[in-house]
């Protein structure tokens, strides 16, 4: 049954550590209605609590009934500005009990209104964007009844691990090997290098990448480098593996992360060997499935690459737009 009653429901900031247990039950909650798969764990609100990234901040503001029921959430991330404008990315999220009386559009208003607030204390034009399961209608009616646009679609793509899996062939003089703390600053260079081309490329800093590397569930053991015979680092591949999910949720399935091969280095080969290489990692550390995010209109012919190692697709995404 939906509830009209909004006039009885109070808006607070989230609390930090104290609000956890609520807000992980809430999503919980929504994910038995929605069935997207995508509900954050507990320990997985604990850990980014706890490790904040650098270049933003993240704020939660709560909807609740007068006996301190969780009815509404938003989760709203600020990068920090640049010389040109402020970007954030909304979540909203409503009680399924509670949706369809208005409440939604609510929360995305606070959304808008907190990001056009800080656009003015820095003096920048501001965006907001939402990210989407494309075949999730509630979810994608709350920003386009609001006249948010579509700016951009993904895919996530799936791999068994139990087909064959080619092994790697890397062009001639080429070696691969796990990367370390000390090049952080060539392994920036070969980030930046490799994705400028790409759709909301943001530099990465040293900053970003020592943050990285200090996160609690971040695994050595899957960060590889290709290194071109004149020892420059020329592509990389990380793959990861969330054990305490996997647990959860009784599967076994590792992602690659990160592909990329630095400007000058490309049509080689050397991306089909490092993704290669990946998912015999992967599969060798016991995974079932592998998968991976693409941007549909990624610049490098991503998708092709992909579909001829085996991926397909298994879901789609869209991102929102909106010029605040």
């Amino acid at each position: 049954m939906t509830h009209q009653l909004l006039s009885s429901t109070q808006s607070r900031p989230s609390i930090g550590h104290a609000d956890l247990p609520a807000i992980a039950a809430f999503y919980e909650l929504c994910e038995q209605v929605d069935q997207l798969d995508d509900a954050p764990t507990l320990a997985d609100l604990q850990r980014r609590l706890d490790n904040p990234p650098p270049d933003g901040s993240h704020q939660r503001q709560l909807w609740e009934t007068p006996e301190g029921e969780l009815v509404g959430l938003v989760s709203l991330w600020l990068d920090d500005p640049t010389d040109i404008v402020l970007e954030g990315w909304a979540g909203v999220f409503v009680h399924p009990a509670w949706r369809g009386a208005h409440l939604e559009a609510e929360l995305l208003s606070w959304a808008e209104q907190r990001v056009r607030e800080q656009a003015t204390v820095a003096q920048r034009p501001a965006k907001l964007y939402a990210g989407v399961r494309a075949n999730a209608p509630y979810y994608r009616a709350i920003y386009e009844t609001a006249n948010y646009e579509v700016i951009r679609r993904f895919h996530t793509m799936q791999r068994s691990l139990s087909a064959p899996i080619p092994q790697p062939q890397f062009p001639q003089g080429f070696t691969s090997r796990p990367t370390n703390a000390a090049e952080a600053e060539a392994w920036i260079a070969l980030y930046n290098q490799s994705f400028v081309d790409h759709w909301h490329f943001t530099p990465m800093t040293l900053r970003d990448r020592e943050f990285q590397l200090a996160y609690p569930t971040y695994q050595p053991e899957l960060d590889w480098v290709a290194v071109a015979p004149d020892g420059t680092l020329a592509g990389f591949c990380d793959a990861e593996i969330d054990h305490d999910e996997n647990a959860l949720k009784q599967r076994q399935e590792g992602w690659i992360g990160l592909l990329g091969t630095r400007r000058g280095y490309r049509r080689q080969g050397l991306a089909r060997a490092m993704l290669l290489q990946g998912l015999h990692q992967l599969q060798a550390a016991g995974m079932a499935t592998a998968l991976l995010g693409v941007d549909t209109q990624n610049p490098n012919q991503a998708m092709g690459l992909y579909e001829s190692v085996g991926f397909q697709v298994k879901e789609s995404s869209v991102t929102y737009q909106k010029q605040l």
